[in-house]
């Protein structure tokens, strides 16, 4: 009789509610929710935000089998879809496929939020972008991305993130000049056809930018932002980095950094740190930060050596109003046992020596 009377409870929960709990869920589970009672049994089909999780089948007629049952999933929706995640693990390139899911979303309209995850980094799949008019929210990782035919901009777009995605030079220019109201980028691009690339913010509501470089990219400019307030800067330099590699993502950074100096929030990897070290230049990152008031550094402690001590001093040089400094080390539990004793004596020990880094090695 409890039982009873708890399900009758549920069930009569309001449709808003319903359609809220099932929001949170993968697709299949929100559908395996109409065999609760009779009044769950089309609950489903007035979701908006869809998420999908899962892995192409190698056999062919299952792979219909499951393009037509989403097909139907799709086609059951009693109105617009305004968010739609999809994680992708492709067993093959099956980018027509993908094609046709974006294009059974446009159908639906007022899409806001398109997430899109490609698991399988060694198996790309195209993104062919319907004019989602609506956009505010575009993420993409793994994709080579095609835009819209005679593309004029996601005017609505805020929020861009693309990670790993290869584009060509000619759209990731027109995806970001045409997105008027952008207010967030993160992440980083490869250019379609092999060249480097080069990227110019002109976006006057920008708030947000992290990239991670690479040789992949020539130029990253912020020519326009008034507006900017955090920045992340982040570099590809490994311990078989050869010193031109270095010397090259430090002068990339280096003109980067200049353009958002005037932001109050600042990030970098210890790795980025490392490379503008040179032997015959004392401060080799002369950027004056007049307004930044909080620093974040990360990164992994076998990066520590004297060259991230003398540019982390030089970076304090040039930060005169700074009040808060964050340090994360990326480290699995137990890196630091050997740096740090129970009482703290060995630290507070080399804290007081001129070079701390080579006392805590």
């Amino acid at each position: 009789m409890a039982k009873a009377k708890e399900l009758d409870r549920l069930s009569a929960l309001p449709l808003e509610i319903k359609t809220s709990l099932l929001s949170r869920l993968p697709i299949e589970d929100a559908v395996r929710t109409s065999t609760l009672s009779h009044s769950w049994r089309h609950v489903w089909t007035h979701l908006s935000k869809l998420s999908f999780n899962f892995c192409y089948p190698d056999d062919t007629d299952l792979h219909q089998a499951w393009f037509e049952v989403f097909v139907y999933l799709i086609s059951s929706l009693r109105g617009p879809v305004t968010d739609f995640d999809l994680c992708y693990y492709p067993n093959a390139y099956k980018s027509v496929d993908l094609i046709c899911f974006l294009s059974l979303i446009f159908q639906k309209g007022g899409l806001r939020k398109l997430s899109l995850d490609n698991y399988n980094y060694s198996c790309s799949a195209l993104v062919q972008l319907p004019y989602f008019r609506s956009l505010r929210v575009l993420y993409l990782r793994h994709f080579d991305l095609l835009l819209p035919h005679d593309f004029q901009g996601f005017e609505h777009l805020e929020d861009l993130s693309l990670y790993g995605v290869c584009i060509s030079q000619k759209d990731i220019q027109l995806l970001i000049d045409g997105s008027k109201n952008l207010k967030k980028f993160e992440g980083h691009v490869h250019s379609d056809d092999g060249n480097t690339l080069s990227l110019t913010f002109n976006s006057p509501l920008l708030t947000y930018i992290q990239y991670y470089f690479s040789d992949s990219v020539k130029q990253v400019r912020v020519i326009n932002a008034p507006l900017l307030e955090k920045a992340h800067v982040s570099a590809r330099i490994g311990a078989t980095s050869s010193k031109e590699e270095c010397v090259f993502i430090a002068a990339l950074t280096s003109k980067f950094i200049a353009d958002i100096a005037t932001v109050s929030d600042f990030s970098l990897g210890f790795q980025t740190l490392k490379c503008f070290f040179q032997d015959t230049v004392p401060c080799a990152l002369r950027v004056q930060f007049l307004q930044l008031k909080a620093l974040h550094l990360e990164g992994s402690v076998t990066c520590l050596d004297e060259k991230v001590f003398a540019t982390f001093c030089c970076l304090l040089r040039n930060m005169p109003v700074l009040e808060s400094l964050e340090i994360e080390c990326i480290d699995p539990p137990g890196a630091l046992e050997d740096l740090i004793e129970p009482d703290g004596s060995k630290v507070n020990e080399c804290i007081k020596k001129e070079d701390g880094i080579s006392c805590l090695e």
